[in-house]
């Protein structure tokens, strides 16, 4: 079987969750057989049997919302071979020289599988090297400053000998080089080089702790287009709303990956419309709902927005959209109606600063608690049997008191759900580096380093 490296996002537990939930789920069957915090190594079951099987990655990859690039694996290489072939500290030299020719010779055959055509072609290649983590000692002293330019320089010899008219390679800001803080190419730049042409491309080295995988980049995430959805809307709250890379993710937890475009999914917390706008260009049939009518017409305007954009129409759009709150809900919406629900209920106001611990708890058994009860009981008699919820849940980070939430799990198995875990321990196994293991399966967290507030995601399906 073929074998893919699945660039992760940010929140790499996150992207790789969604990943193989969608590599169970999905139509294009596959396992994560390895992974770092950076990359994720895939085994399709079927795909070597497709002979337009670039396409259906290129479809895969539109699905994901945390997954940043694609690539086919042509050949890996042991840690310990590496590590000896750019030691931390030289002492064997004519060992080191060996190894490396030893490396030179795969690096030979990965090339005319990454380039149909050498001889008397003029070519261009970006060396993407993606550690096991980025704060490695390793990947800083050794990797940027040492194992890239042996690369650049001996791809660029090695094409030269087969009879490239011209070899040229992407070169790094020489001052993150130095300074060993240096990012891989970013799916922007593969647009902006060619590098999916026949004659350019991106050589992925992907580390894993059992070696590294040597790729080349197939297809990837197109930023700009969410990007474009996110900023250029009409109405937008910057300062609240969820990244359009987590919508999507949220909606690929559903479980809902077969004729989308007769399932119904309802946010009953729209607000500005960001899961709407995903969940429309996956092709759901999307219902929206908020007590705020400026928030409703805000939705309208921004989905309406949208189909120009796409240079759709969808008839009656605007019937799809109720202002009602979350405590009437089933007496304004059909009963066992919905095939999911995607939402980020209000996670209370915007804090500047950590609030103190009485604060919060007043805050979350005043308003919250009382407002995700009320979801899930109202979510329970909306949806349709064995129909999920992928919920956000907020953690508060106090002065004096530690994190505050709320006890969802309580709220929904009251109201008969059961929790669904993020992480199939059977399907991903946990590697040796402590930083790299699942303890939580059962719920996910996106936050960024010194927030005050964190989302914690959630899955919960009706009993």
């Amino acid at each position: 079987m073929d074998r893919y490296i699945f660039v992760l996002g940010s929140n790499w537990q996150l992207s790789l969750a969604e990943l193989d939930n969608c590599l169970k789920y999905s139509q294009l069957k596959g396992r994560i057989i390895d992974y770092s915090a950076n990359i994720a190594v895939v085994e399709f079951e079927n795909l070597h049997l497709e002979k337009h099987y670039i396409n259906k990655l290129m479809e895969f990859q539109f699905l994901l919302g945390g997954c940043q690039k694609i690539a086919k694996i042509f050949e890996f290489i042991d840690l310990p071979t590496i590590h000896e072939a750019f030691p931390l500290t030289i002492e064997k030299f004519k060992l080191i020289d060996k190894i490396r020719k030893k490396i030179s010779t795969d690096l030979s055959s990965v090339l005319d599988k990454v380039f149909p055509r050498i001889k008397k072609k003029s070519l261009f290649y970006a060396v993407s090297i993606y550690p096991n983590f980025y704060d490695e000692e390793y990947y800083k002293s050794i990797l940027t400053k040492h194992f890239l330019p042996f690369l650049n320089k001996e791809i660029m010899a090695i094409l030269k000998q087969k009879g490239a008219e011209k070899a040229l390679y992407y070169k790094y800001p020489e001052k993150n080089i130095i300074e060993g803080n240096l990012n891989p190419i970013f799916p922007h730049h593969l647009i902006k080089y060619g590098l999916f042409n026949e004659d350019r491309a991106e050589i992925i080295f992907g580390f894993t702790e059992d070696g590294v995988y040597i790729a080349r980049t197939y297809t990837s995430d197109d930023p700009s287009f969410k990007k474009k959805i996110d900023e250029q809307r009409p109405f937008k709250e910057f300062k609240s709303s969820i990244s359009p890379k987590l919508a999507i993710m949220m909606l690929n937890f559903l479980n809902i990956f077969e004729n989308r475009e007769e399932k119904r999914i309802l946010d009953p917390f729209v607000g500005n419309g960001t899961i709407f706008l995903f969940a429309m260009i996956q092709d759901f049939q999307v219902y929206g709902t908020d007590v705020d009518a400026t928030k409703i017409e805000n939705s309208i305007k921004n989905s309406n927005w949208l189909l120009e954009e796409l240079e759709e129409n969808i008839p009656l759009l605007n019937e799809r959209f109720k202002i009602v709150d979350i405590k009437n809900l089933s007496n304004i919406l059909e009963n066992e109606f919905f095939d999911g629900i995607c939402t980020e209920p209000y996670l209370g106001p915007f804090l500047n600063k950590k609030p103190y611990y009485i604060e919060t708890q007043h805050l979350i058994d005043t308003e919250l608690e009382p407002l995700y009860e009320a979801t899930f009981r109202e979510a329970f008699k909306v949806l349709k049997q064995k129909g999920r919820i992928c919920i956000i849940a907020p953690i508060i980070s106090t002065i004096d008191g530690g994190n505050v939430q709320i006890n969802i799990n309580k709220i929904a198995l009251n109201n008969n759900f059961k929790v669904i875990p993020m992480i199939d321990p059977k399907r991903i196994i946990n590697k040796m580096n402590d930083k790299l293991q699942f303890r939580n399966l059962n719920n996910l967290i996106d936050a960024k380093k010194n927030q005050i507030l964190f989302r914690k995601i959630y899955v919960f399906e009706k009993q």
